[in-house]
């Protein structure tokens, strides 16, 4: 099943006033199987070496955003209901259930190569384990989270040696610049979602939001996989890539403005259709036709309107784009293949453009003047960088994309 994404973009930088909150949820199987998995990680046992060579650094209490904890999570969404870890650039909370292995062969490929790669750290993982269980989600989970965090250093050439600690503020700190490490929330339960979104960030969301806590300027991404109805543990593992690109590009130097929406949507759907999932996260547009069957395969529908002048978008239309809500499936597509594009004429020039893009003066506007001034010097940067004007870099995408992309 196919089920389309209206993906939250709210990285507000205001924390607006609590709501009254929805009582909780009476425990129930999902809660019953955490609370039987335990505090303790089955695979590691709380063993400092082995935590050490899986890069796991803490487990359970721990600091959270805005100066709040892991405990005053659990006071508003029950105790013992997440299981929480730590490793070099994230803080993770899971309740996500336990699930089977996948059923088609390269979704079952793709998890095998995560699981080696996890045992080469975590001996105790077994080689095919019957299910894949809360504790071993939630490594993977953090695992993919480091790569994520992996690829957008590789992208932009740096290293952790790149952001000594400096102060509190962005642009200070270790982490990309930030003060503190990125985090990421996964609920199984849209009523947690709704509750952890609604008295720590001040929205009304269940299915997937990005937000800044603005006192301590970290970025969350929160995800419920019952609000993602119809996405298997592989899509969410798509899901989750996309959200940490646009998290890790928001947060880098510091989230001030706005990326150009055709870059940082581009980006991040370049890396998350890595992974081999049958869902796209993008919302459809009550005027855009396609077929359920088809959504997933990017390359043909891109390829078919490349062919004709007029059926595409122009740069410097993808150029202006400022409202992420009137991006519409064509308009993510075109967006991705236009940065896959520039990534294989040149990775190390995307890098580039992040890094200049990510350094404009930080103005307490609201960020409105440097989004606009970041969407120019992208213009810019294409042409310095790729010696591509707006017209020319739409006949070489055209002749890259005719002779690159399947017809069929």
């Amino acid at each position: 099943m196919h089920r389309l994404v209206l993906w939250g973009a709210g990285a507000l930088l205001l924390l607006a006033a609590p709501r009254a909150l929805a009582p909780q949820d009476p425990p129930g199987k999902d809660d019953e199987e955490i609370q039987q998995a335990g505090p303790v990680d089955p695979y590691t046992g709380g063993d400092a070496d082995l935590m050490a060579a899986a890069g796991i650094t803490a487990y359970g209490a721990m600091p959270w955003a805005d100066f709040l904890t892991t405990a005053d999570v659990e006071k508003v969404l029950g105790e013992r209901r997440i299981l929480w870890i730590e490793t070099a650039h994230f803080r993770i909370g899971s309740t996500f259930k336990s699930v089977s292995w996948p059923q088609t062969p390269t979704k079952k490929k793709a998890l095998q190569q995560d699981i080696k790669q996890l045992r080469k750290k975590l001996r105790k993982v077994p080689e095919r384990p019957k299910k894949i269980d809360p504790w071993l989600r939630l490594h993977l989970y953090a695992q993919r989270a480091e790569d994520c965090y992996a690829d957008i250093q590789k992208l932009l050439g740096v290293t952790d040696a790149d952001f000594p600690a400096r102060g509190t503020g962005p642009r200070e700190g270790a982490f990309l610049g930030q003060p503190d490490k990125f985090l990421l929330l996964l609920f199984q339960k849209k009523s947690d979602m709704a509750r952890y979104m609604d008295r720590f960030c001040g929205i009304q969301a269940d299915s997937s939001m990005r937000y800044c806590h603005q006192k301590t300027h970290q970025m969350v991404a929160c995800i419920s996989a019952e609000g993602l109805e119809g996405f298997d543990d592989t899509a969410l593992h798509g899901h989750v890539t996309y959200a940490l690109i646009h998290n890790l590009m928001a947060g880098y130097n510091g989230f001030h403005y706005q990326l150009p929406l055709w870059f940082a949507e581009g980006l991040a759907h370049w890396y998350s259709r890595q992974i081999p999932s049958d869902n796209v996260n993008v919302q459809i547009r009550d005027d855009e036709a396609v077929a359920e069957d088809k959504q997933n395969d990017w390359p043909v529908k891109v390829r078919r309107r490349a062919q004709h002048v007029g059926a595409f978008f122009p740069f410097e239309t993808m150029a202006a784009w400022s409202d992420r809500d009137q991006m519409g499936y064509h308009a993510h597509s075109q967006a991705w293949s236009r940065v896959d594009f520039l990534m294989h004429r040149d990775a190390e020039k995307v890098g580039l453009m992040l890094r200049q893009l990510k350094a404009l003066p930080a103005v307490g506007d609201g960020g409105v003047a440097q989004s606009a001034q970041a969407r120019t010097l992208a213009v810019k940067l294409v042409a310095e960088l790729f010696e591509l004007d707006p017209a020319a870099f739409d006949e070489a995408w055209r002749e890259w994309v005719l002779k690159t992309y399947p017809k069929s």
